[in-house]
């Protein structure tokens, strides 16, 4: 039993020299001022609902806090975003249908020292081929978090986004 605890505390060393911690940061950023949407702009809430909320487009923002030139891959299969929504009228409608068995390469892009790239989320669409999107069918205020992974060649990136308001209002 102490073998296998022992081991199991040198596999943990050894694992954690291998994880730095990235010098990529993550920020959702949201509108300041409430968005307003119409009653055409919001989606019914059954999962065949056709269409993501075009009312509303957040931006994410990937900035380089290190010293060295950073390489993810953005768009394709590489990356992938999960967008997570809080609010009264918050709805995910995950994308159940078929998908193409073809692979889909994303672009590179590379993020020097101190430099930032943004990115936008249109209509609240997320998820693989964002093809998975949230609903918004109430007025409210809701809280937002951005999940972003890229794979470039071996090496897996994963960030994840403060928790970020914004307020709906519908007319």
């Amino acid at each position: 039993m102490n073998t296998l605890f022992l081991s199991c505390l040198v596999a943990l060393f050894f694992c954690s020299l291998g994880m730095a911690e990235s010098p990529l940061k993550l920020e959702l950023l949201v509108p300041h001022n409430p968005v307003t949407l119409s009653k055409a702009d919001l989606v019914k809430m059954d999962s065949g609902a056709k269409g993501p909320v075009l009312g509303i487009t957040l931006l994410y923002r990937i900035t380089n806090t290190g010293k060295q030139a950073v390489e993810i891959r953005h768009g394709g299969d590489e990356s992938t975003i999960s967008l997570s929504i809080q609010g009264p009228g918050a709805a995910n409608i995950p994308y159940r249908g078929p998908m193409t068995a073809d692979y889909r390469m994303g672009k590179n892009v590379t993020i020097g020292p101190g430099e930032s790239q943004q990115f936008q989320i249109k209509g609240l669409a997320y998820g693989a081929r964002n093809m998975s999107r949230w609903s918004i069918s109430k007025a409210g205020d809701y809280e937002a978090t951005l999940k972003f992974s890229s794979r470039t060649g071996r090496k897996v990136t994963m960030l994840t986004s403060n928790p970020t308001q914004f307020s709906v209002v519908i007319k």
